[in-house]
């Protein structure tokens, strides 16, 4: 049985989720997961700022419009059950928690956010992809999420940009 780390790796926010309803979604999910996590267990993510950007993150996932998401290992550092993993698998939940999708993480790099460009940026939703929006974005996003761990943003700092497929539709 695999385990699930239960998580909100871009949100942050209250997410209700069912341990069974997830559990039943991964398991009738199995027939279109080829290999077992890579890390042997799965995530339940959703990724967003607030319920509204949830659903449409979950609509874009769902349409291919967005096939990669931007975190930092200083948000994640030391805490496995919200750490990507390439070829790990995240459940990935709408803003009331129900099962979606099923990811497959398929690439990781990190570079410094000053460093990234519209080549790693094309993997964001259409209105997102263009440097000048992406940017302010997730300047914003950073500053928030590191102020509650007591760090701050820093142009140089380390940004992990994975990549994902979605192995299963909910």
């Amino acid at each position: 049985m695999m385990r699930a780390f239960f998580f909100s790796l871009v949100a942050f926010i209250a997410v209700s989720t069912s341990a069974q309803s997830v559990d039943e979604f991964w398991q009738s999910c199995q027939t279109q997961v080829s290999t077992p996590p890579a890390d042997g267990l799965y995530r339940v993510r959703a990724i967003g700022r607030t319920p509204e950007t949830i659903d449409v993150i979950v609509r874009l996932i769902l349409s291919g419009d967005k096939t990669g998401t931007f975190t930092s290992p200083w948000i994640y550092e030391g805490d496995r059950s919200i750490t990507p993993e390439p070829g790990g698998y995240s459940i990935l939940t709408d803003s009331k928690g129900s099962p979606r999708a099923v990811l497959r993480t398929t690439t990781m790099m990190t570079l410094p956010f000053n460093q990234i460009t519209e080549k790693e940026t094309a993997v964001e939703s259409p209105r997102a992809r263009p440097l000048d929006v992406w940017r302010p974005l997730h300047v914003d996003f950073f500053t928030d999420e590191l102020e509650t761990r007591g760090k701050k943003f820093v142009e140089d700092m380390p940004v992990t940009v994975e990549l994902f497929e979605v192995m299963c539709r909910g």
